[in-house]
């Protein structure tokens, strides 16, 4: 996962780099590295930023803001909150 991609995923969900590194256990100077090619997401949290990104690139594609401030909103709760959400919405 790319410096754009992540960037990508922020932005299209409305979250600041805190939101996003609080959601996923990481210092938001990690964010920040992510984001300036310094650094990439490893292991787990690559694979949640990829499924972020597909549901991102789903979202533009449909123009749905609501909807990404859902997702968004769910990110910056928690990331459980976000898979029950995905999961209850793919049913």
């Amino acid at each position: 996962m790319g410096a754009a991609e992540v960037r990508f995923v922020r932005e299209v969900l409305f979250l600041s780099q805190r939101a996003l590194a609080k959601s996923m256990n990481v210092a938001p100077f990690t964010v920040s590295r992510w984001e300036s090619g310094a650094s990439s997401p490893t292991g787990l949290q690559e694979e949640v930023l990829r499924a972020l990104y597909n549901k991102a690139v789903e979202l533009k594609k449909a123009n749905d803001d609501d909807g990404a401030k859902i997702v968004g909103g769910l990110v910056a709760l928690g990331i459980g909150a976000l898979i029950f959400y995905l999961l209850k919405d793919g049913a």
